[in-house]
């Protein structure tokens, strides 16, 4: 059996930059912000499976749009995700329970048949201020497809579809591409965008399905939409083998939106083909990040952390911005205290992190999570480090004094043993 330790000693000091990696296929089906590269996904799971041959199950409680998982799964190991964002898990269910192709070509000609009909008779969609987001045009044309979509026997086909309507309706979108928050387009740029909708999601459903797996009712995918410390509190304490995750790294609200990036396609797709969720996290454009970790709406930490380490952070920081630096830090505990409630004994997590900035200073959320993870027991088989070539992050991400702060292009992973 070959160990963890010698296998990285015949890895190269760039090895895990993987400059090259580009998203394909499966992964590109619909775009998420700051994915994971797939490439050292699988390269960390087949690191941790060939020296555990009983890994039988992968936990990522924050899957996101679902890398970690798809390729803990291709290695033949039973997927388990949570995450708070509805649009992140019906792209990571579609992605992991596929779809029947066969039946998808069939669908595929009704639905291009009936869209181009035109005396289809369907109710143009709308919600609150749905005119400021879409071109009336468009408003039209994608709620025909809606309409379409929903006449559509099987629910996973029907999921599978409003997937690949996601990236249209970014596309699409009075919104810029240029961030992840809902900024307005300028006026001329949202008069120029020519209307092909109906091209464009043609040759969506077209495509995709080639790189999904074969559909089975008896596939066993287990995702679940919330909080993952409420989640985390609800699995069966040591019954999972391998937890291979990237938390956030800070508050949704000042690091990366994912729920205000999500909410116009979540108001657009049927809610009784998503997973179950707590309606309030469609409240507003600002929900998902509200509830996120650190945000003003998550649950109460059980977990009320401090160390010379952060204390001398928050020294180095305004005053101001203590309480969110604290509120973040003890929910993102929080969760790895559950993780390690739910860890079967002498098992791997593997963690991939990033050090972000609060007032230009470097919160050092790697090491301190490597303290508190150390304090519960942990052993840390390896520490590797890797510039960013790739992960689709906002290059500037918030204002000090009013100068854009550069975003992380450093990437810690820890592979740690309980």
């Amino acid at each position: 059996m070959v160990s963890i330790t010698e296998i990285l000693k015949e890895k190269s000091i760039d090895y895990w930059d993987f400059a090259d990696s580009k998203l394909f296929g499966i992964h590109k089906i619909s775009s998420y912000p700051a994915t994971m590269v797939p490439d050292m996904q699988k390269e960390l799971i087949k690191m941790v499976t060939e020296e555990d041959k009983s890994v039988k199950n992968i936990l990522d409680p924050f899957h996101g749009s679902g890398v970690t998982l798809v390729e803990g799964t291709g290695l033949g190991l039973d997927p388990i995700g949570f995450d708070i964002n509805p649009l992140a898990n019906l792209m990571t269910l579609v992605k992991l329970q596929g779809v029947n192709k066969k039946i998808v070509e069939s669908s595929n000609r009704r639905i291009m048949r009936k869209v181009l009909e035109d005396d289809i008779n369907f109710v143009v969609h709308d919600f609150y201020n749905i005119e400021k987001w879409f071109r009336t045009d468009i408003i039209e044309s994608l709620s025909k497809i809606k309409h379409i979509i929903q006449q559509e026997k099987y629910k996973y086909i029907r999921q599978y579809y409003w997937v690949c309507l996601i990236n249209v309706i970014k596309k699409y979108s009075n919104t810029r591409s240029s961030t992840f928050k809902l900024h307005i387009k300028k006026e001329e740029d949202i008069n120029q965008l020519k209307n092909d909708v109906f091209k464009d999601f043609f040759q969506n459903i077209s495509t995709s399905y080639k790189y999904l797996p074969d559909y089975s009712r008896h596939k066993k995918v287990l995702l679940s939409v919330g909080d993952t410390r409420e989640l985390l509190s609800k699995t069966e304490q040591n019954s999972i083998d391998l937890i291979c995750t990237s938390p956030p790294y800070g508050d949704n609200g000042t690091t990366v939106t994912y729920g205000q990036y999500s909410m116009l396609p979540l108001y657009w797709i049927n809610k009784k083909d998503l997973t179950k969720f707590d309606d309030s996290l469609l409240e507003n454009y600002s929900s998902i990040d509200s509830a996120s970790l650190g945000g003003p709406k998550s649950i109460p930490s059980k977990v009320h952390y401090t160390s010379d380490r952060l204390i001398n952070y928050l020294d180095s920081i305004s005053l101001s911005k203590h309480r969110k630096v604290i509120n973040f830090v003890n929910d993102y505990l929080d969760a790895f205290d559950k993780m390690h409630n739910v860890l079967k004994p002498g098992k791997f997590m593997i963690v991939t992190l990033g050090n972000r900035r609060v007032d230009n200073e470097i919160l050092p959320l790697t090491e301190i999570t490597k303290d508190f993870l150390l304090e519960k027991g942990f052993s840390i088989e390896a520490e590797l480090s890797r510039n960013i070539p790739v992960k689709r992050m906002p290059r500037k991400v918030s204002r000090v004094n009013n100068k854009a702060v550069s975003s992380m292009n450093t990437e810690y992973v820890l592979i740690l043993k309980k």
